[in-house]
């Protein structure tokens, strides 16, 4: 802990950051490239798309994007100051003093654990506000020059043999279970054919395991005159946790955003499994990134003058490749039930953890 602390603690830790800056750097610009390039192959496809604005909806995006690939930008970072240690053989000189390979851990663990919290405080935040801009932008754009698209709201149906409801509604409201301004057309099968058969326009219709809870409504039948009502329920086989899944992504929900959401969908009986797996993933985020960081300083530690420095950077890398694809794996698994989310979150962050405390035990102690 002392030598965290110590003139010679804080200059790793400063190289450290200066080169997770200079990865973040690089791939910013290569996410403003690629990712200006997809909005104009996607949305520029179904309509007209300045580069100015593609520019625009790639900045709102990039927050986002930039939380995504933030561990691998600590992984390459840190391995971009360790081995620049090791080149100029600074490295060298620390452990000919007697610094042990365990006290270049400290450093670039303190500096994964900082840089993940105030990404899940205030990155994370902001990127969830940027990327609900950038839907409403996309649906402007998509709208304003789409007459089909534009002005539409909300279209659902649900049904069975004996008949069918169309839905309409104006908007959803950001809970995504509830439906705003909403119209059911009724219709009955009869002799092989839909026929009309009643009209329901509801201020409020909320989607309730097994029923619409309908408020403010004013029900209309053909041949009879329009009838309020205050309150009416009607039965449905739609599942509510596909209408929030549907209307609500966890993107755009925030680290502070997610509790009250999570909480909230249970009490409505509905079951959030990608919120909190994403809940999960956020508080597990510090340790990731510790866990990479720690990484890239494990692989990085081999003198130049032993060789195959080549080798285990990419060996760091691979390891950061294959945790990645774990995590995606299990998170498929959690999505599925079959896996609690906080496992499926936190067995990545850990593993990697272990595996660089495992491989510097084996270099140093052997």
């Amino acid at each position: 802990m002392g030598f965290l602390f110590s003139r010679l603690g804080w200059y790793v830790t400063v190289r450290g950051l200066f080169g997770i800056a200079v990865a973040l750097v690089g791939v910013v610009v290569s996410i403003l490239l690629v990712d200006m390039v997809e909005q104009m192959r996607t949305v520029g496809s179904r309509t007209e798309l300045s580069i100015g604005e593609a520019l625009w909806l790639t900045l709102l995006k990039t927050p986002m994007l930039i939380e995504q690939t933030l561990p691998f930008i600590v992984l390459a970072g840190v391995m971009m100051a360790i081995v620049g240690l090791n080149r100029s053989s600074e490295l060298v000189a620390m452990r000919a003093a007697g610094v042990s390979a365990w006290r270049f851990l400290a450093p670039s663990a303190l500096l994964g654990l900082v840089i993940g919290f105030a990404v899940i405080t205030l990155l994370n935040p902001l990127g969830a506000y940027c990327y609900r801009v950038f839907e409403g932008e996309v649906s402007n754009q998509l709208s304003n020059r789409n007459a089909e698209a534009g002005a539409n709201g909300v279209w659902i149906r649900q049904g069975d043999e004996s008949g069918q409801v169309v839905i309409h509604a104006e908007g959803v409201d950001s809970g995504g279970a509830t439906l705003l301004g909403a119209t059911f057309i009724f219709f009955d099968v009869r002799e092989e054919a839909l026929r009309f058969t009643r009209r329901i326009r509801a201020e409020r219709a909320e989607l309730k395991p097994g029923f619409w809870q309908l408020t403010d409504l004013v029900e209309a039948t053909p041949g009879a005159r329009p009838a309020p009502q205050t309150h009416l329920a009607i039965p449905t086989s739609l599942d509510p946790s596909e209408l929030v899944n549907r209307f609500v992504s966890p993107a755009t929900l925030s680290f502070w955003e997610l509790p009250g959401f999570i909480a909230e969908a249970r009490q409505a009986g509905f079951a959030p499994t990608s919120y909190e797996i994403k809940w999960q993933a956020l508080l597990a985020y510090p340790v990731l990134l510790a866990a990479m960081a720690l990484l890239g300083a494990a692989f990085s530690l081999q003198l130049q003058r032993l060789g195959n420095l080549a080798r285990w950077g990419a060996a760091g890398v691979g390891v950061g490749l294959f945790l990645f694809f774990y995590s995606q794996l299990a998170g498929a698994f959690a999505m599925t039930q079959t896996v609690p989310a906080a496992v499926a979150a936190w067995s990545a962050p850990l593993a990697g953890v272990f595996i660089a405390l495992s491989l510097v035990a084996f270099l140093e102690d052997g």
